[in-house]
């Protein structure tokens, strides 16, 4: 085969309509090159085809309802633990590696407590505070994963002292681990923890937060000012 066969020359027709396209570069190609394709009789009929919509695109293939369907599933509690979703090992994890989500902890408290601007009003930590019960509030809803908690008080005498960075946030227990790389299971009720944060210290009751913390965030909580614990 000849090099003139396999480089020929476009046909006319589409040569001219690239030229118009070129000098009339706000109009569309496709209908230069349609108009000056067919035949004149038919070129009247040429928008209304360019613009027509097809009735099957309307109907959704069945792999895409399937799809959407998997996607509204959600895992029940009961298979969450089956799959062992809750399941924190005593060891095999190290406390150098949640540092990090310590780290995090503290920069999402001192926004959302925003004890700067509170301070500015005149907050001070004295239950006394006209401020104290919106602390409170703010404080009993936050999200304690990250946070380092210390038991100072509790009915077990040997949990006193202990302390870590929370894992696990349970309706009724703190997993926390220590720097001896072991994770504890601390149980709310009978406990009184310290936080520090920055330059503030806090005691708060354990038994204030038997809550799940997806319910403690959006729910009223009555702040107390004196534990019975």
């Amino acid at each position: 085969m000849d090099d003139e066969e396999l480089c020929s020359k476009l046909p006319e027709a589409i040569t001219n309509s690239i030229t118009d396209e070129v000098a009339h570069p706000g109009t569309s190609f496709i209908e230069h090159l349609v108009t000056s394709t067919l035949p004149t009789s038919t070129q009247s009929t040429i928008d209304g085809e360019l613009k027509r919509t097809f009735a099957l695109f309307k109907f959704k293939t069945l792999d895409a309802k399937v799809h959407r369907n998997e996607k509204k599933k959600r895992l029940s509690q009961k298979r969450r633990r089956e799959l062992g979703l809750y399941k924190v090992y005593r060891k095999g994890m190290k406390y150098k590696e949640f540092q990090p989500l310590h780290t995090l902890w503290t920069e999402y408290m001192r926004s959302y407590l925003d004890l700067e601007e509170l301070e500015q009003r005149g907050f001070t930590c004295d239950p006394g505070n006209k401020y104290w019960n919106q602390f409170s509030q703010l404080l009993m809803k936050a999200d304690f994963h990250g946070a380092h908690l210390k038991v100072v008080r509790s009915v077990c005498s040997s949990l006193v002292g202990k302390s870590g960075i929370v894992v696990f946030d349970t309706k009724n227990t703190f997993k926390l681990i220590g720097t001896d790389n072991i994770v504890r299971t601390i149980p709310k009720e009978s406990c009184v923890f310290t936080i520090t944060l920055d330059s503030y210290t806090w005691t708060v009751f354990g038994k204030y937060f038997c809550y799940r913390p997806q319910d403690r965030s959006v729910k009223k909580v009555r702040t107390h000012i004196i534990a019975d614990l």
